[in-house]
């Protein structure tokens, strides 16, 4: 079973997500949607997407290709993932609203993998929002292999 995990990273959180995934489902590749906007997904059986999440929203190019092969989605095996600071209800809000609700229903798995503050890759500006909004301080990791883990067994 061929698969591909296609992803839409700020400052590398959902990079890293694919990159774990990758590594716990053999054969499979990663894809940054951002770079390859027109990937042709149709010769792979199982398609995982993912993208983090700023200010409750997924990166344009996700939302985008998303919507354009929405039709060839929705007849592969489907996995969706987040990344983002938010833990719970929220987060499963965060997943349901970002993409299309037929590929939200179609999916085998869904589910948000945490997220990254990493200081040195965001500007002042950004810096700024974060310690006033999120009340951080200084980087944070907080990727959770757990939920990595058990997203992947549903792709094995």
């Amino acid at each position: 079973m061929s698969t591909v995990i296609l992803y839409s990273t700020r400052h590398g959180a959902a990079k890293k997500c694919a990159e774990l995934l990758k590594f716990k489902i053999f054969g499979s590749e990663i894809v940054d949607i951002k770079n390859n906007p027109g990937f042709d997904v149709s010769s792979y059986d199982t398609v995982i997407i993912g993208g983090s999440i700023r200010a409750g929203r997924a990166k344009k190019e996700l939302r985008k290709f998303c919507e354009k092969k929405k039709e060839v989605l929705l007849k592969k095996k489907l996995g969706l993932y987040i990344c983002c600071m938010s833990e719970g209800e929220k987060a499963e809000e965060q997943i349901k609203t970002n993409f299309p609700v037929e590929l939200y229903d179609k999916a085998a798995a869904k589910d948000y993998f945490g997220g990254i503050f990493d200081f040195t890759k965001l500007n002042f500006i950004e810096r700024f929002i974060v310690k006033k909004v999120a009340k951080i301080k200084e980087s944070v990791f907080n990727i959770k292999e757990d939920r990595i883990t058990k997203f992947a067994e549903k792709f094995k």
